[in-house]
C-alpha cells in the first residue's frame, strides 16, 4: 500500500478524527476548515484550500457535504467556505471523497471534471453508521422523558437499517415496541423478531398509545392527521434526513426533536473509523491503493 496525502475540508469532529486515524495509519493529512476542532497536534492545518488541494493526492469533503444552501459543511472553520470555491481548488481528475453528496454538487463536480465519490452510499458505512444513530436517539429519549425505557411505548417508523437498529436495543432495555412499515414482507420480519408491526399508511388510528415515537422514514408519514391523535405528553424524534418525516404544519402540535448527524454528535471516534474503513476500501477498489 503506497502512502497518499489526503486534504481534510470541513466537517465536525468525525472529520477531525479521520484527520487522526489517516495520520496514525502513516498518511500524510493536511486540514482546512478544522482550526477550532482542538487537537491541532493529530495534523497540520493549512489556511489556503487551493494550496493545500494542490500538494494532496485525495480530497475528503465532510459529511453532509453542505451546510445550508451553497456553503461547505464546516461548523469548526473560522470562516464560511462556498462550495464553489472549494471545488475550484480542486484539480481536475484528483480523487474526491464526501458523504450525502447531493445531485447539485455532483453536477457542479462535472463541470469542473471531478467525480465526488459518496462514501455514505456505501452499504457497510450505512449499516455501520446505523449503530451510533440508534444510540444517540435512545440516548435523547432518555434525556427527554421523564420515565424509563423499560415497559415504555415505542413506535419505531420504518424497518430499515436505523428501525432494525433501534428496535432492538429498545426491546433490549425492555421496551415495549412497534415497527411500522408498508410492506408484507417486513411485516413477517418485524413480526418474527418478536416486536409488534403496523403499516405506516395507517397510523392514525393506532398512534395514541405510544409515549416515545421514533422515525426513520424521510417523508411526512407524520401529518397533522396523524400527530393530532397522539398523546399530549408524547415525544417525537425525527431522525430522517432532509425535512424529516413531520409534515411542515404539523411540527408545532406535538414536542419534537429533529435529530441529525447522531454518530457525530454522539460516537465522533467511532463515526470517524467507519468512514476511514470505507474510504480505505473504495480506494483499495479503485487500485488507488
Amino acid at each position: 500500500m503506497r502512502q497518499h496525502s489526503f486534504v481534510l475540508i470541513g466537517g465536525d469532529m468525525r472529520q477531525a478524527y479521520l484527520g487522526k486515524l489517516l495520520a496514525e495509519r502513516g498518511e500524510q493529512v493536511t486540514a482546512v476548515g478544522l482550526e477550532r476542532h482542538g487537537g491541532g497536534e493529530w495534523f497540520p492545518l493549512a489556511a489556503d484550500v487551493r494550496t493545500a488541494c494542490a500538494e494532496a493526492d485525495v480530497v475528503v469533503l465532510p459529511l453532509p457535504i453542505l451546510q445550508g444552501r451553497g456553503l461547505l459543511n464546516a461548523p469548526l472553520a473560522n470562516a464560511p467556505f462556498r462550495i464553489t470555491d472549494v471545488l475550484d481548488a480542486i484539480p481536475a481528475g484528483m480523487p474526491v471523497f464526501g458523504g450525502a453528496v447531493p445531485q447539485m454538487v455532483r453536477e457542479m463536480a462535472k463541470r469542473r471534471e471531478l467525480r465526488v465519490r459518496d462514501y455514505l452510499a456505501r452499504e457497510e458505512l450505512a449499516v455501520f453508521n446505523a449503530i451510533p444513530t440508534a444510540e444517540g436517539a435512545i440516548q435523547i429519549a432518555m434525556e427527554q422523558l421523564p420515565v424509563t425505557i423499560h415497559d415504555l411505548t415505542v413506535l419505531v417508523i420504518g424497518n430499515g437499517r436505523i428501525g432494525s437498529a433501534l428496535a432492538q436495543r429498545l426491546k433490549g432495555l425492555g421496551a415495549d415496541v412497534t415497527v411500522s412499515a408498508r410492506r408484507q414482507e417486513d411485516f413477517a420480519r418485524i413480526a418474527s423478531m418478536g416486536y409488534r408491526w403496523a403499516d405506516t399508511r395507517a397510523l392514525d388510528d393506532i398512534i395514541g398509545q405510544f409515549v416515545l415515537i421514533i422515525n426513520t422514514v424521510p417523508a411526512p408519514v407524520l401529518t397533522r392527521l396523524v400527530l393530532s391523535q397522539c398523546r399530549s405528553d408524547v415525544l417525537v424524534i425525527d431522525l430522517a434526513s432532509g425535512e424529516g418525516g413531520i409534515a411542515p404544519d404539523a411540527k408545532s402540535l406535538r414536542k419534537s426533536i429533529h435529530a441529525l448527524s447522531l454518530p457525530g454528535r454522539v460516537a465522533p471516534v467511532t463515526a470517524a473509523a467507519g468512514i476511514c474503513d470505507t474510504i480505505t476500501h473504495m480506494l483499495e477498489e479503485e487500485q488507488l491503493l
